[in-house]
């Protein structure tokens, strides 16, 4: 198995959970539940807009159960669900370095749009 690059323990860093930023559309059966069969992910009354991608990206946002906003990071990290283990800011095949990639994905700006419920 492929070890992907994970820079959120060694940079403290919680920005795809905090919230959790997931297409549009994704499937409410791929939301990650607890050990009771509880959706772990509550859903946000907003999508996120990606400034560099406003024509194309549409993200609907979540709260993560399992994130302390305390400490600002997940309650559960070696037992997370396996989309949170898949997700990574960090694509191995791009010549840029661990460090670049993670600035410049830190640093993405959004346009929030509340959604009328």
């Amino acid at each position: 198995m492929i070890k992907k690059s994970e820079p959120c323990l060694e940079k403290n860093c919680s920005w795809c959970c905090n919230p959790v930023k997931i297409v549009k559309f994704f499937p409410e059966s791929k939301i990650p539940i607890n050990k009771k069969g509880e959706k772990i992910w509550k859903k946000r009354n907003e999508i996120l807009i990606p400034e560099n991608e406003i024509d194309t990206v549409r993200l609907e946002a979540y709260d993560c159960d399992n994130f302390d906003n305390e400490i600002g990071k997940c309650k559960d990290y070696e037992n997370r669900p396996e989309v949170c283990k898949n997700t990574s800011c960090i694509k191995d095949e791009l010549e840029e370095g661990v460090d670049e990639q993670h600035k410049k994905f830190i640093n993405q700006k959004f346009i929030t749009i509340k959604n009328h419920v």
